[in-house]
């Protein structure tokens, strides 16, 4: 057997193999397991399907020494991970008291009467350590077959986040150490989110880099807002050894991105942008057209916002842009709804209207309809007002409506973060 740090995942349900519930639990695992030591080999996804959960479970144990399953524990008849699991380990279910005292005064406490099947949640495999559930009603539970094992996790992911930290991760951290294997250094990763370029060219731009960067690896990880560029150290390198590695190669990889690099660590730039803004204490209006108020979201997602957001009009109808934000009826007729003149005008309507230093404008087509030959479909026109200063932009985004808009929205950031930042 190796030292106890071997891990496989099985994520449970249905609802993952459809695609209707993305599996955050195990990008969770992986995460925290690996920053602990812990390697990560395998995940796999099975339905709720009992013989398929058991062969998962059984495959998993004989080549890692722990399994974690998340999902199926619930009281449902879809919920057959804690029957399944029992019944590979040849472990009969009894009712635990103490468990069934807890779940009836949690309903008491709520003034409801307990549905008879969460009896259920507090059904526990003969000989199965419990590991507590503060924030629902199922909780963990831990198995073991020759000094391997199997731990249950409940699917809902605030649920399984506390339990693993509170639990499960002590638990295995102590056998570690009662196993007398040191433990190995951490799993560190670092991400540079970059904007404005595609997957391919951050890729010909860092190029000459990738041979300095061993032992750390890099992924390139593309999407709607832009390549993000995440830097591992895969339990080679102790902490102070993979910092200083991993500094090294950000600078290597910020001087090769340029100002397309515009965060280290995970962080939107709309949270980015506003930081410049409250520095500099100035406040942005926002004009939407094609995005609907995609933008003012993104700004007003993070706390704090209100220091430099006043506020955003989605103008949608051309009668919006005229009486709102007073885009002139011969600006419309000569040059369109979507166009550079119009975006100007929308972004200097929400600036004045509102009062404010800073104004954006938005307007294109998202699609799926409504292009033309000189105007097709994902054609948007950004503008960017600040102070006596303005930039305007004609775009062609790619993809669907959804990509469409999210480009949009991410490249008049884009537009605004340049310009912050040459003042």
């Amino acid at each position: 057997m190796t030292d106890n740090r071997t891990v496989e995942i099985v994520s449970i349900g249905d609802e993952l193999l459809l695609g209707q519930t993305i599996d955050t639990n195990s990008a969770f695992l992986g995460r925290v397991l690996g920053a602990a030591g812990f390697q990560v080999r395998s995940r796999r996804t099975v339905g709720d399907d009992w013989e398929g959960i058991k062969n998962a479970v059984d495959e998993a144990l004989s080549r890692a020494d722990i399994v974690i399953c998340t999902g199926g524990l619930g009281p449902t008849s879809d919920d057959l991970t804690r029957g399944a699991v029992a019944e590979l380990f040849g472990a009969p279910i009894d009712i635990d008291e103490t468990l069934l005292a807890a779940l009836q005064e949690r309903y008491r406490q709520r003034g409801l009467p307990m549905p008879r099947l969460n009896i259920t949640q507090a059904e526990v495999p003969r000989g199965a350590k419990v590991l507590p559930n503060r924030y629902g009603s199922a909780p963990g539970l831990v198995l073991e077959r020759n000094g391997r094992l199997a731990i249950l996790l409940p699917g809902v992911p605030n649920e399984l986040e506390h339990i693993t930290r509170d639990e499960v991760l002590p638990m295995l951290l102590g056998r570690v150490v009662s196993a007398g294997a040191t433990q190995a250094p951490p799993v560190y990763l670092r991400l540079l989110r970059t904007t404005g370029l595609g997957e391919s060219a951050i890729a010909e731009r860092v190029e000459h880099v990738l041979p300095m960067l061993p032992p750390l690896t890099l992924a390139f990880l593309p999407s709607r807002a832009g390549t993000d560029l995440r830097l591992t150290s895969w339990g080679v390198l102790s902490q102070e050894q993979a910092e200083q590695k991993l500094d090294a190669a950000t600078a290597l990889l910020r001087e090769a991105v340029g100002d397309h690099l515009y965060a280290i660590g995970d962080r939107d730039l709309a949270e980015v942008v506003g930081e410049e803004l409250r520095k500099r204490g100035l406040h942005i209006a926002l004009a939407e057209s094609c995005t609907g108020g995609l933008l003012a979201k993104r700004f007003t997602d993070f706390p704090g916002s209100s220091d430099f957001f006043l506020g955003g009009v989605v103008a949608y109808d051309d009668a919006v842009k005229r009486a709102v934000l007073g885009v002139g009826e011969e600006t419309l007729t000569r040059h369109g709804a979507v166009s550079e003149e119009v975006a100007l005008e929308m972004a200097e309507g929400a600036r004045i209207h509102m009062n404010a230093d800073v104004g954006i404008g938005i307007t294109g087509i998202a699609g799926p309809g409504g292009g033309t030959p000189d105007k097709p479909v994902g054609t948007v026109c950004l503008a960017v007002v600040l102070g006596d200063r303005a930039e305007v932009r004609r775009t062609l985004q790619i993809g669907d409506r959804d990509d469409i808009r999210e480009r949009s929205a991410q490249g008049a950031l884009f537009i605004l973060l340049r310009m912050l930042q040459s003042e």
